[in-house]
């Protein structure tokens, strides 16, 4: 049983309970509303009715009003003091959140709204789950309303500087395709130019080969007809002449026989000069035999007429070496560099050479006259055009043409090199290579 001392200090020990629990809600009701002061968001606690029942500071920085004129509105009320819009955005939102609040859901929206000049983010919060009672208050739920103007600032550049990419990219790939097309259109009028330029040089090659074909086709009959035509009349005149001067010789004067004698050797050195003629244009031993005998001809007609210069000649090849189609090329080119030799180069020595290489035919005239180096511009060099039909002749046979200064720099080397077709790449069984001065 309890005395009655114990009975009297019983109350005195609850009291101080009471006061210090009180007194501990009083300093943690404090600290919380210092807390939520301080914090950037707009925080509130409504009661069953809707009705703000406490609400943060963050009001007075928004200019909404002081927090003993806002306490008792509604959250619409509370953001929009005096609304008098039929249709409010932010009351249907509002509406719409508290009724899901009322079910236990916590709902969350984004508006811009025009009336504060903001961007609110508001979340309502119910305080308690379907079905549970608060104890000891009547809150229903908590709303954290946040201004987001700047995110929605930040996005709203975002985006724009997204649109405005997009279209300088979408306008550079217009002026890509643009280009791309203007190339691919430049492309196809240089292919075109290209083929023509390509068609414009195989008929011009076709028209110099056809030109040369022609050139050697009437160089051949004009020497024929020196020969068979104009040769044979001479020769008959002389003959007829001859027999004039035996049927007189006793009859005539010796000063008419004399006359007679010099107009029958006259009419002879006419006939060697036409034979000499004739050959130069076309040499019968060019189609009678072949370029191997042909050359070797030239070459010792070559050293007659030009005895003060040395040729040596190393033709290594026989007639059936010699591709058909080559024939001409081989002899005129022989002819054209040893004409040039003979002009130009002040040479004392040449060599010839004509060689077979198993799939190439090898033509090369050496000298050791001023060369390239010394004398870089001669006339031959100067006017073009003897190297020009070298090079020409040699490209439309299949062959390549050089042109270079001789060993330290003296003379000049001239090779012609064809390549022969898989049928014409057989191997020559001739003789080997036979050197000897041009008589």
């Amino acid at each position: 049983m309890t005395t009655e001392r114990e009975r009297g200090t019983q109350p005195t020990d609850v009291l101080s309970d009471t006061q210090r629990v009180r007194a501990s809600i009083a300093r943690a009701k404090f600290e919380w509303e210092t807390t939520v002061d301080a914090l950037p968001d707009l925080i509130g606690l409504l009661d069953s009715a809707g009705r703000v029942m406490r609400v943060n500071r963050v009001v007075e920085r928004w200019n909404l009003g002081s927090i003993t004129n806002v306490l008792g509105r509604d959250l619409h009320g509370l953001l929009h003091d005096e609304c008098a819009a039929e249709a409010c955005a932010l009351k249907a939102a509002l509406e719409s959140a508290e009724s899901a609040a009322r079910s236990g859901e916590v709902r969350e929206f984004e508006l811009r709204d025009a009336m504060l000049g903001r961007a609110l983010s508001v979340t309502l919060r119910p305080m308690t789950s379907v079905g549970e009672e608060a104890v000891g208050t009547d809150c229903f739920a908590v709303a954290i309303v946040a201004d987001v103007t700047a995110l929605h600032l930040a996005r709203e550049a975002l985006h724009a500087l997204n649109a405005e990419l997009e279209m300088r990219v979408r306008l550079r790939t217009d002026e890509l395709a643009d280009a791309n097309r203007d190339l691919q259109n430049e492309i196809m009028r240089r292919a075109a130019a290209e083929q023509a330029l390509r068609r414009s040089r195989n008929e011009l090659e076709l028209l110099s080969r056809q030109q040369i074909a022609t050139q050697e086709n009437e160089r051949k009959r004009i020497a024929r007809e020196l020969h068979d035509s104009v040769g044979q009349q001479l020769s008959a005149i002389k003959y007829s002449l001859e027999r004039i001067e035996l049927a007189l010789e006793a009859r005539i004067p010796e000063a008419q026989r004399q006359v007679l004698r010099r107009a029958v050797t006259g009419l002879q050195d006419v006939l060697e000069e036409l034979r000499g003629i004739a050959m130069n244009l076309r040499p019968a031993v060019l189609d009678d035999l072949g370029a191997a005998s042909a050359v070797s001809w030239f070459c010792r007609e070559f050293a007659q007429s030009y005895p003060a210069l040395q040729l040596q000649e190393a033709v290594s090849v026989r007639d059936v070496d010699v591709p058909e189609r080559l024939g001409t090329a081989v002899f005129r080119s022989v002819q054209e560099l040893l004409n040039n030799v003979a002009k130009h180069s002040q040479a004392h020595k040449v060599m010839v050479s004509l060689s077979r290489r198993v799939d190439r035919l090898v033509l090369e005239v050496n000298d050791d006259g001023v060369g390239l180096g010394r004398n870089p511009s001669p006339p031959a060099l100067r006017s073009g055009r003897g190297i020009h039909n070298l090079r020409e002749r040699a490209e439309m046979t299949g062959g390549q043409f050089t042109l270079s200064s001789g060993d330290s720099g003296v003379g000049s080397h001239a090779r012609i090199e064809w390549h022969l077709a898989a049928a014409e790449s057989t191997k020559p069984d001739g003789p080997e290579v036979a050197w000897r001065a041009a008589d």
